[in-house]
């Protein structure tokens, strides 16, 4: 039986590279399910992995929320900064704060601080950071770095933020207009049509279910996921969404959907290659990406109209921010939004079943446990110790692994090794229980870089430890998680694994430190999984949304 692949999306700001392999030269590329298992067993045998002695450690590694968070100048620097004399901060999302036509409000921003508007004789600006809706959410919440205001693409984060324990004052309804949809291919949207009527999400749901393919966002990041989540549990039972049988029916849902897509790169090369039936995307997005030009869109769900809220008291930093949206909603400026995409579909309207932010979450903790279809996902941390590691890629792969085992359901089956010259089976795949992650906690703590970079080589032991886990749950997703700077210096070539995790569907997903990223990034693109450019200040959030997402 062919190892199964899930959907899932993570709206992550994830770089892909993509080169040439050097090594032992190239096999073929075509290998039939049997013959990569053989391939991995002979292999195995060849590396002769050790076997580490299993050694506990309890102390606690969690950090708190807002030391999670990457330094705020670091990894979203202003895409504009205001000189006024009264300033005001604006985390705004990504589809506007972007560059090119994802950049309406930078350019906005900049023509409002250039008007030199005054307050009782003193000049305003505004600055701006590019941020995504969840990820806003948790630097406010937390009060690890909190604006004079914020615009996230839906109010729907704004129930959340409000749910959390931080009051907004709301300064407009509405910047642009916009919505959250689905895109399909025009056969599928034909056949839909025919077979069920109108496409709404108790008709996707059916479609789903009949052989469909969907993928949809990360719902802790992503405006659309969230939406799309929210509609599909309150279908399954419109009383209480979270019910027992509202996620008996998201479970079954989940187990119809065998794609893997988890950034927006390959969320375009699955409308490329026509790998996806059915994707959640905005309006916006849609307009603006060649790759969807074959497709049908159709508005389903929250509107996505970026309202602006204060998330300060200071009455006068909320009079600056009635004044950019004031400025915003002039008709020139809706001209240029609507040029770069928005204000489409006005006529679109959607009773929001919800305003309650505790819910929301309570539906993505939901989505988290349920969303592998009730099925456990079978990992192996693969961890590179050699010599190049030394410093600070090393004690980053510590942190941000050790905080991110807090993000591990017990249901899960977890192992994790490490490699240099040799391959070392530090903790066998087993259940994420107290006492594996006990094991998992001394084994990551006491890790010492030195030697070579065999990394295909480690890639083959833990496609070998998925193997043999996999006979006893045979139903589970394999996963490998790559911790490396990227340097590939002995041991098997890329050309000898790639046939093989291609063959048998592993998700591999990469995390560089301090990294050459080409090497990495090719793993990857293998079964279109992640590819983190993990730098030393971001790396535990990533991580924790990886994690969130997978597990």
């Amino acid at each position: 039986m062919k190892l199964k692949k899930t959907s899932l999306f993570l709206a992550l700001g994830a770089s892909l590279f993509l080169t040439a392999c050097s090594g032992d030269g190239p096999i073929n590329s075509k290998l039939s399910e049997k013959d990569a298992k053989t391939e991995v067993e002979a292999y195995y045998k060849k590396i002769d992995p050790k076997i580490a002695e299993l050694k506990k450690d309890i102390s606690n590694t969690s950090l708190q929320e807002n030391e999670e968070l990457p330094d705020i100048d670091a990894t979203y620097p202003y895409t504009v900064k205001g000189s006024g004399e009264i300033n005001a901060e604006i985390f705004v999302s990504s589809e506007k704060a972007g560059s090119g036509k994802d950049g309406i409000l930078n350019e906005i921003a900049e023509s409002f601080n250039n008007q030199h508007q005054t307050i009782d004789g003193k000049t305003v600006s505004v600055s701006i950071r590019s941020i995504p809706s969840g990820t806003s959410v948790d630097y406010i919440a937390s009060k690890n770095h909190v604006p004079d205001g914020y615009t996230p693409s839906n109010q729907q984060w704004n129930y959340i933020l409000n749910a959390r324990g931080t009051a907004t004052t709301q300064i407009s309804e509405r910047l642009f207009g916009n919505t959250s949809g689905l895109l399909m291919k025009k056969n599928v949207y034909d056949e839909i049509k025919k077979a069920y009527g109108d496409v709404t999400v108790e008709n996707l749901a059916k479609a789903v279910k009949d052989g469909k393919l969907l993928g949809y966002t990360n719902p802790y990041t992503s405006s659309t996921g969230l939406s799309l989540l929210s509609q599909l549990l309150f279908t399954f039972d419109k009383e209480n969404p979270i019910s027992d049988k509202a996620k008996t029916e998201f479970q079954q849902f989940q187990n119809n959907i065998p794609s893997t897509f988890v950034t927006t790169t390959q969320l375009r090369e699955a409308a490329k290659n026509g790998s996806a039936d059915i994707l959640s995307i905005s309006y916006q997005t849609y307009i603006n990406t060649p790759e969807f030009s074959d497709y049908e869109y159709v508005p389903f769900g929250i509107r996505q109209d970026s309202p602006l809220y204060a998330t300060t008291n200071d009455a006068t930093k909320q009079e600056v921010l009635k004044k950019f949206a004031d400025y915003i909603k002039q008709d020139d400026n809706q001209q240029k939004a609507t040029q770069y995409g928005f204000n489409k579909n006005d006529d679109y309207t959607f009773e929001e079943k919800t305003k309650d932010g505790n819910l929301l979450q309570s539906m993505q903790d939901l989505w988290k446990v349920n969303k592998n279809g009730g099925e456990p996902i079978i990992g192996v941390f693969l961890t590179d110790r050699s010599g190049s590691m030394n410093g600070e890629p090393m004690n980053n792969v510590k942190k941000s692994l050790l905080n991110s085992m807090q993000y591990i359901g017990d249901e899960n089956l977890i192992g994790l090794v490490s490699y240099s010259d040799d391959v070392q089976i530090d903790v066998p795949i087993g259940a994420m229980n107290g006492t594996q992650k006990a094991y998992m906690t001394s084994a990551i703590k006491n890790m010492n870089p030195g030697g070579g970079t065999n990394t295909y080589n480690g890639v083959l032991v833990a496609i070998k430890m998925l193997q043999d886990k996999m006979k006893e749950h045979p139903n589970a997703r394999p996963v490998i998680f790559v911790l490396s700077d990227g340097e590939t210096t002995g041991g098997y070539s890329f050309n000898r694994v790639a046939p093989i995790i291609k063959s048998l569907g592993i998700t591999v997903h990469t995390i560089g430190y301090n990294a050459d990223l080409k090497e990495l990034a090719k793993l990857s693109k293998i079964n279109e999984s992640v590819s983190i450019d993990a730098d030393n200040d971001n790396v535990v959030y990533k991580l924790k949304e990886l994690f969130n997402a997978e597990f």
